[in-house]
């Protein structure tokens, strides 16, 4: 008996198959299936259930399920009606009754089947009163034993549309394909699949495409799925062996009164989710091997005093930190922060962008390897910037920066500096094992204490709606406070009913003509919007029409309204990220979720409605993180945009979270260096992309 692999069966083309010609083999080559292992991982999208087979005289009135019947075909009739639709019946009989069947429009029934040929109908019937069973535009398909069939009388899967391919065309060669395969080599010992009550690999794909029933189909998908988690722990764990085997960093000598001291020093006390984060980080950069850890937390959560604690750790260590953000405003925002952080300590900090004037001192200072804080944006990775002594790299808003971008801040000396990238977009547990695998993951999953939680409110986009938001802005520039107004777009479109920011900022104009109202966008130049914004900042504008441009990480501490035109275009993460601008002050903040002009909130789609039900209802963005990964799916989660991998094609992540967790343990638990290998090899099959993943983090 050969032993095979899917490294093997990669091996072998699909043109090997019967009924694959050059059409149909270029039709599945655009959908990158190949080989026999692209088949067999082309997994069904549905299933019907025609395993019911009866007899005729068995088949009930209002029937609601499909059923199979077989017989005898007795009659062949073709009628053209009027407007010229073809009408083909059918008359087939079994030992218990008579049946007809219909099918309407050019489907060629009357040349393929003939009178006295045996055949399998699958449909759903109708019984009329004389007790003849009728089907509609039903499955039909020659036999001779109950094994010829492969449309009818059985668990019948249905694979996603492939341009010029029937579905009896995919399921043909993919029984061809696994009765090729004497035997599938199994990654998993016999042990191991008790111990998580999983089928054989071999077992997997053949009832993840004919199964009995639809359990048999769940058990499937569990190991297929499981196997997929385990492909990514095996490339996550290769790339951080790559990664401690190849990198050198600088070692940052941490004091065992080092946080004690932090936490004296600083004007308020630590969160415990807070403190657990720097413990990781301080232990991280005492190693030799440099740290490469993603800390994530929801707005507000305090990330910026937990990195600060890190700069601290590797200033006071004599080395340098680069900290780079998206804009100049953010940059100029996080050197408030870490001044009114580190003020304590005699850190030297500098800022650096396109707009600082006295930029030869700045680069003076870096390039003579002294200690100090570097704060900047992509004017940082210039060509002329040559760090000396750079221990640790923090990279704020990561999915802001390209990857090039994000590689040039850790190159250019012989030891790798540690690296610490932060986001304030709540990820759901599962996504982020799935897509940052090789980082390490801090998480600061509570807010300090004090912070006053945002009201929340979704009002409809009719007129008297309308004056009830223009009411509640008043009131709140009464009170000598700024105000936001978000939109999706910048400009109408024809096709669309979502309010314009232009339009919206016209409207704001006209109504509070007594207040300073402008308009931001992104279409404006960079210069133009970070004037902007630092006039927002600094009190100068009462009221900002803005697109999404502001959703990240600026604090305008007297903003206490946040509007959100068309709230139920928006996704639910973003929608959070969006109330998160305000409230950063000491006054009471409100978020107002309004929906497009002229819809009320039964009018617009399910989805949207979840959403805005959960906004309203929470403001705890992991949770509303999972409510999103339930209500849209996960989508992407693993593109070459994020992570260099391929989609997950079985495994899901809204539902599988024990099924990761089981694979994970068992991937720790592997000792075996050979088996190690063979799940890495197998690994890039899988996901042929992933060696992206080394440029992408």
């Amino acid at each position: 008996m050969v032993d095979r692999s899917l490294n093997y069966l990669s091996e072998i083309s699909i043109s090997e198959l019967k009924g694959f010609g050059d059409k149909r083999i270029k039709s599945l080559h655009k959908q990158d299936i190949n080989s026999i292992t692209d088949l067999i991982r082309l997994f069904p999208k549905k299933h019907y259930d025609r395993s019911q087979i009866l007899k005729l005289s068995d088949v009930k009135p209002n029937t609601e399920k499909e059923i199979t019947i077989f017989g005898k075909i007795t009659n062949v009739s073709v009628f053209t009606t009027r407007t010229r639709l073809k009408i083909t019946t059918l008359t087939i009989e079994d030992s218990s009754g008579l049946a007809r069947a219909k099918w309407f429009g050019p489907q060629y029934i009357e040349s393929r089947y003939k009178k006295d040929d045996m055949v399998a109908i699958a449909g759903l019937p109708e019984v009329k009163k004389n007790g003849t069973v009728e089907f509609k535009n039903p499955v039909i398909e020659s036999f001779s034993s109950d094994q010829d069939l492969s449309e009818t009388g059985s668990f019948i899967s249905f694979y996603p549309k492939i341009e010029g391919v029937p579905n009896k065309v995919l399921r043909n060669g993919i029984k061809q394909a696994l009765n090729r395969i004497e035997e599938l080599k199994d990654i998993l010992s016999k042990e191991q699949r008790q111990r998580y009550s999983l089928y054989s690999r071999l077992d997997s794909y053949q009832k993840i495409h004919f199964p009995n029933n639809f359990q048999e189909y769940k058990d499937a998908k569990k190991r297929l799925a499981f196997d997929e988690f385990l492909y990514l722990q095996s490339l996550f764990g290769h790339s951080k062996e790559i990664y401690k085997t190849n990198q050198r960093s600088h070692e940052i000598q941490i004091k065992k009164s080092l946080l004690e001291n932090f936490e004296d020093k600083i004007p308020f006390t630590l969160t415990n989710a807070q403190k657990k984060s720097i413990n990781e980080i301080y232990s991280d950069l005492s190693k030799k091997t440099p740290m490469k850890r993603l800390l994530q937390g929801d707005v507000g959560s305090g990330k910026t005093i937990v990195a600060a604690a890190g700069v601290h750790a590797t200033i006071d260590s004599g080395k340098q930190v680069a900290l780079m953000a998206p804009t100049e405003v953010l940059a100029e925002q996080h050197m408030n922060s870490f001044k009114k952080y580190l003020e304590f300590l005699n850190v030297e900090m500098h800022i650096l962008t396109s707009s600082v004037k006295d930029r030869s001192n700045v680069l003076e200072v870096i390039e003579s390897g002294s200690p100090a804080l570097i704060i900047g944006t992509h004017a940082l990775i210039q060509n002329n910037v040559n760090f000396k002594n750079l221990g640790l790299t923090i990279i704020d808003e990561q999915q802001r920066f390209g990857v090039e971008q994000r590689k040039k801040l850790t190159l250019g000396s012989d030891l790798t500096p540690h690296q610490l990238v932060m986001t304030a977009t709540p990820i759901p547990r599962t996504t982020a094992l799935a897509i940052y695998g090789d980082l390490e993951l801090s998480i600061i999953d509570e807010l300090p204490p004090g912070r006053k939680k945002i009201e929340s409110k979704v009002i409809s986009g009719g007129k008297r709606d309308n004056v009830e938001v223009f009411k509640i802005a008043r009131k709140h520039l009464e009170e000598k406070s700024q105000i936001f107004v978000v939109c999706p777009y910048i400009e109408e479109s024809e096709n669309s009913d979502i309010k314009a920011a232009e339009k919206v900022y016209e409207l704001y104009k006209s109504e509070f003509d007594d207040y300073n109202v402008e308009l931001l966008h992104g279409k404006m130049k960079s210069e133009e919007k970070e004037n902007k914004m630092i006039d927002m900042k600094n009190g100068e504008i009462d009221i900002m029409v803005s697109t999404v441009v502001i959703e990240v990480g600026i604090d305008i501490t007297n903003a206490t309204l946040m509007i959100i035109e068309s709230a139920e275009r928006f996704g639910l993460n973003q929608l959070h990220q969006l109330r998160g601008r305000v409230g950063r002050g000491q006054k009471q903040s409100e978020c107002i979720f309004h929906i497009t002009e002229g819809k009320s909130f039964s009018k617009i789609t399910n989805d949207g409605q979840a959403r805005l039900k959960a906004i309203e209802q929470h403001d705890d963005g992991f949770k509303l993180s999972e409510l999103d990964l339930q209500i849209r799916g996960e989508g992407k989660v693993t593109g070459t945009t994020q992570s260099g991998l391929s989609d997950l094609k079985i495994a899901n992540l809204r539902t599988d979270y024990e099924i990761l967790e089981d694979s994970k343990e068992l991937f720790t638990s592997i000792n075996d260096k050979n088996l190690k290998l063979n799940l890495f090899n197998e690994a890039k099959v899988i996901f042929p992309n992933f060696g992206k993943i080394e440029e992408t983090k």
